[in-house]
């Protein structure tokens, strides 16, 4: 036993009072009465033996004394000091309400759900003596109730935690836990989550006076396949194509192997599917292409037979409106090559490029370009914030370290140093002939892609945190380039690899995963969620220009005048969330019994020892006033 507030146990001083009351009674009297009819009825209690009544009086005294005592101790706060939350002046509720714990079971019980039942349950064995916290977490810990005395005001906050489609920082939830359970010790920790998180008691930093108790609230078995990673981009010198790469796992706790099926769908329409095995604990890459118009949803929608979480089943977004390139060619007058010429012109009819031409005297330019094409110069101070590709070129500056060839060299073939690199994307390398015009080092980040002999021909890389491509040929000079399509497709990957606009946040659409922040502008904000089969659209007003991203969709903003301002799309895409867990084999590790066991006290004593005052007032009255005469 433990008393929370022992400053009100000097009242039991207060039983010397019945204590010289019994010790000290006055001596019965002989009076003189006129009449014995009312004392007739006294008659048999008085008949009982000297040593019974004697008994009696000490009985009676020893019921004066526990009453009193009692009293003391429900002032006292008295609990029980078993492990148990009685033994804790805190109980801190650490809540998961991230995305996975929308797993529901055969009964159609969320996990979340599921937490808040065994929650309220638990709670009722907590004394009103302990104050009980309440954090829901998810990517962020949020105090939903401080600590406080009042249970009705902790249920009501308990009746109010939704689900949030985010994944879950159990790290940072628990180092709030402990801010607040150190406030008031000894305290527990109750960890509710599909997941365990409970630390190494020899781990440094641990407090022992904060307990952590655990409850897993996974499944038996789960099965689980989720889109956890996405990209897509335009095909370069291709109009209204786009490539997209999507990344399918499976959750490590699956049973056996399952076929899944992706099905894709632009602007409400079915355009293509795919079958992809997967193993349990498989991650697959898939890249397929499509066609489609800019502001038309995309719709990615993966199917697996049952499947227990559905939040990453599903990929919607606008088909981006690419902004073209805008790069500038600096070149000699009198060297300017027709065949690049030629090359530049055609990635600049696809739509994707815009090009601005000049001799060095133009050089730096008064307007602000994407990237810079050096054909044949240099300048002599290196522009260190544009990326750059450089062709032929005829010394050094900057990271550029070259000389040129007095004699060029020709190459019958090249050899490939890495051709899964953007820059040779569909660039036919074996059929490529070219005469070698300058020698270059590509130490440091720049990675060799093509290689003449021993020396690297073709190269590209970040320097500093500036992209550069650096081609040690002239394509007017080589034999099988010029007017085959590979030097086209080379020039147009260089510059879309060195711009980097595969993310979609240049092209008007923000990817973002849910929970992060983004900075907004305009009136209002549109939200597009799948809801069954059909596409829900709500509207509110922007009361920040900062939002959290807090559901799964598409969203857009409005200025005043109702015009566009941005675009955006809202997902997980988390391999840890969709890795759904299921129970641990060795539930011994965990605290099922202790938020699940129901009996007993439970810590509640003020109830039960007013219940025995009040048993023990009855008592005395039974025994030694029934025949009381008024």
């Amino acid at each position: 036993m433990q008393f929370l507030t022992p400053q009100f146990l000097w009242l039991l001083l207060l039983g010397i009072i019945p204590l010289m009351l019994y010790l000290f009674r006055r001596k019965s009297k002989t009076v003189n009465v006129a009449t014995l009819v009312f004392f007739k009825t006294l008659a048999r209690e008085h008949q009982e033996s000297a040593w019974l009544r004697r008994l009696k009086k000490w009985i009676s005294f020893v019921l004066t004394i526990l009453m009193l005592s009692l009293a003391v101790f429900v002032l006292s706060r008295l609990i029980a000091t078993q492990d148990d939350p009685d033994q804790y002046r805190t109980v801190v509720i650490l809540l998961d309400r991230s995305a996975s714990m929308a797993v529901t079971d055969d009964e159609g019980e969320s996990r979340l759900d599921a937490a808040k039942r065994i929650l309220r349950e638990r709670l009722e064995k907590v004394p009103d003596e302990v104050g009980v916290a309440l954090i829901a977490y998810d990517v962020r810990a949020e105090v939903l109730q401080p600590r406080t005395f009042k249970r009705r005001e902790l249920i009501s906050q308990l009746e109010l935690v939704t689900l949030r489609p985010m994944v879950e920082k159990t790290e940072a939830a628990f180092e709030v836990a402990r801010l607040i359970a150190g406030l008031e010790k000894p305290a527990a920790i109750w960890h509710l989550s599909d997941h365990s998180f409970k630390e190494d008691e020899s781990r440094p930093g641990n407090e022992p006076e904060i307990a952590i108790r655990e409850l897993i609230l996974a499944r038996e078995t789960a099965t689980n396949t989720g889109i956890t990673a996405f990209q897509i981009r335009p095909v370069p010198l291709e109009y209204s194509r786009y490539e997209v790469y999507v990344q399918l796992s499976m959750n490590e706790a699956a049973a056996t192997p399952l076929t899944s099926r992706l099905e894709v769908s632009v602007g409400g329409i079915p355009n293509q599917h795919r079958e992809i095995d997967l193993s349990p604990g498989e991650r697959v890459g898939l890249t397929f292409r499509l066609n489609g118009v800019s502001d038309q949803l995309l719709r990615l929608h993966l199917k697996t037979e049952n499947d227990v979480f559905p939040l990453d089943d599903t990929i919607t977004i606008p088909l981006p409106d690419v902004q073209p390139v805008l790069a500038a060619w600096i070149r000699p007058d009198d060297k300017e090559d027709p065949y690049t010429r030629f090359a530049l012109s055609s990635i600049q009819e696809s739509g994707r490029f815009e090009l601005l031409k000049g001799s060095p005297s133009a050089w730096p330019l008064a307007d602000e370009v994407d990237a810079v094409i050096f054909d044949g110069w240099l300048p002599e101070e290196w522009p260190e914030d544009i990326p750059a590709v450089v062709i032929n070129p005829p010394g050094s500056s900057g990271p550029v370290l070259a000389r040129a060839l007095a004699n060029p060299i020709p190459y019958d073939s090249i050899r490939v140093g890495n051709d899964s690199h953007p820059v040779l994307f569909r660039v036919s390398s074996s059929r490529v002939a070219l005469t070698q015009t300058s020698v270059f080092q590509s130490a440091g980040s720049l990675e060799p892609l093509w290689l003449a002999g021993q020396d690297p021909i073709l190269a590209a890389g970040e320097v500093k945190g500036q992209r550069l491509v650096i081609m040690g040929f002239s394509p007017g000079a080589s034999e099988r380039l010029p007017l085959t399509a590979s030097f086209p497709l080379l020039m147009g990957n260089a510059l879309l690899w060195c711009v980097d606009r595969a993310d979609l946040s240049s092209t008007g659409v923000e990817l973002l995963s849910t929970g992060d922040l983004a900075r907004v502008r305009g009136e209002t904000i549109e939200w597009s969620q799948w809801e069954g089969r059909e596409m829900a659209v709500r509207r509110r007003p922007l009361e920040a220009d900062v939002i959290e991203m807090d559901r799964i969709g598409v969203w857009k903003t409005f200025n005043v005048e109702g015009d566009l301002e941005q675009q955006g799309t809202s997902h997980i895409l988390s391999a840890a969330e969709s890795d759904i867990p299921i129970q641990p084999e060795a539930t011994a590790a965990t605290d099922e019994s202790y938020f699940t066991a129901v009996g007993g006290v439970g810590g509640k004593l003020k109830l039960w020892i007013l219940s025995a005052l009040v048993f023990i007032l009855l008592l005395e009255s039974w025994l030694f006033h029934r025949h009381a005469v008024y």
